[in-house]
């Protein structure tokens, strides 16, 4: 199968994210540390404030050969548009509209922005009084955060596949540390639980090409050989399966973050989370049904050095009990790495690995991979206001899965613009 290339962005580095802070909603794009602030703007001025962020990346990768599937290239775009309209009395209305490619297996030919699709990825209210924040809609809830942390071009591959996205649900953030009055000494840290399903909507409907994965599977009646087809939908439904693909409420995440943690050097920060979902219809069919139970955890650390150097280490775990939904299947996710900048230079180093196992089927299967990139500051070059936010990534991915080492490279130009 293709590697996933790095997701782009979540929304607005200024507006009050649901899943946690800000910028920590932010993907991983173009040259930095892992360590961004954390400010959240919230709602609840006399003003009514509307502001937002576009970004949008141009990548081209070369995947190497992999079993039966030849060499190929692909040049695509991933784009979005995080818009947020503060209002009074505490409360605030966020959106995201995402373009990019879809999951599509790949096969073997070239590929020019094809299957590119169009939706609107989190739509959601906030309220917010002194220390609680209050939220619902189309949700992203907070679970992980390699998705947006792993280092380079390719640090969020794994990442992204246990990333909780599009649904529907509602949730509530608590700011312990200002309850507490630790914040100046301990950092910022917050409580949050959330409460979802997969979204089913009108909002789950993608533009320009579908996007939604259904796999099959049928029995030959002459050879009785097995046969799985995959094809692709314009929207979400609950036949497509996946745990917390249910009616009412079908998964949950409680989940603590901390950021701007004093160290002896530098600042440090956190993510840990436990998440239930209840499993879909592919589970049932296949006669093993079980509620994923999950757990995450992960840390980062921004530390200055001599020559204005700034290291970022990042390590992240997670494991998944009865993965997917489905009784007897067990998931180990690993992600760590390390940025490390001087402007306008950013060298990122990632290793992801993932080990499955099946105890009823009694089978295996890991996978591994190494991931480079250097980043650099259009700007430094062109001091011009267009090249303000705009960087240029060149990377490399060695991918190992049943035996088979395939390797691949790239190069991104992203680009960002805060209205």
């Amino acid at each position: 199968m293709r590697w996933p290339c790095r997701r782009l962005g979540v929304a607005v580095a200024t507006a009050l994210m649901l899943a946690q802070p800000a910028a920590a909603q932010m993907r991983n794009v173009g040259p930095g540390v892992a360590d961004r602030t954390n400010t959240v703007t919230r709602g609840g001025g006399e003003d009514i404030i509307f502001g937002g962020e576009a970004q949008t990346s141009l990548e081209l990768d070369h995947n190497g050969r992999r079993g039966p599937t030849s060499a190929y290239g692909n040049l695509f775009t991933e784009s979005l548009l995080g818009t947020y309209l503060l209002l009074p009395y505490g409360f605030a209305v966020n959106g995201v509209l995402r373009l990019e490619q879809n999951p599509a297996e790949p096969d073997g030919r070239g590929q020019v922005f094809r299957n590119q699709a169009l939706w609107a990825d989190e739509l959601y209210l906030t309220w917010s009084r002194g220390t609680v924040d209050l939220f619902g809609g189309k949700i992203h809830p907070r679970f992980g955060s390699a998705w947006d942390r792993g280092p380079g071009l390719y640090g969020t591959d794994f990442g992204r596949e246990y990333e909780l996205t599009e649904k529907l649900g509602i949730g509530a953030r608590i700011w312990a540390s200002d309850v507490l009055g630790i914040s100046r000494w301990a950092g910022t840290h917050n409580i949050q639980v959330e409460a979802f399903e997969a979204d089913r909507t009108a909002l789950s409907a993608s533009a320009f090409s579908p996007r939604w994965t259904q796999t099959r599977t049928s029995v030959d009646p002459d050879t009785g050989e097995t046969i799985t087809r995959t094809s692709l939908r314009w929207r979400n439904r609950s036949g497509l399966g996946g745990p917390d693909n249910t009616s009412f409420m079908g998964g949950s995440v409680v989940s603590m973050a901390g950021y701007g943690i004093p160290m002896p050097r530098g600042l440090a920060g956190y993510t840990a989370a436990w998440s239930a979902r209840r499993p879909g219809q592919d589970a049932v069919l296949a006669g093993r049904p079980a509620t994923e139970q999950a757990g995450s955890f992960g840390a980062f650390w921004t530390i200055p050095l001599p020559q204005r150097v700034t290291a970022a280490p990042f390590a992240e775990y997670v494991t998944q009990e009865r993965a997917g939904g489905v009784s007897g299947r067990h998931s180990d996710w690993l992600t760590a790495g390390l940025d490390l900048r001087r402007a306008p230079w950013t060298a990122s180093y990632a290793f992801m690995g993932n080990h499955n196992t099946d105890s009823l089927e009694h089978s295996r299967a890991g996978r591994t991979e190494h991931a480079a990139s250097l980043s650099y500051d259009l700007y430094f070059l062109a001091p011009t206001p267009l090249l303000r936010s705009t960087s240029l990534t060149v990377g490399w991915r060695r991918v190992r899965e049943d035996s088979i080492t395939s390797n691949g490279f790239g190069a991104q130009v992203v680009w960002v613009y805060k209205f």
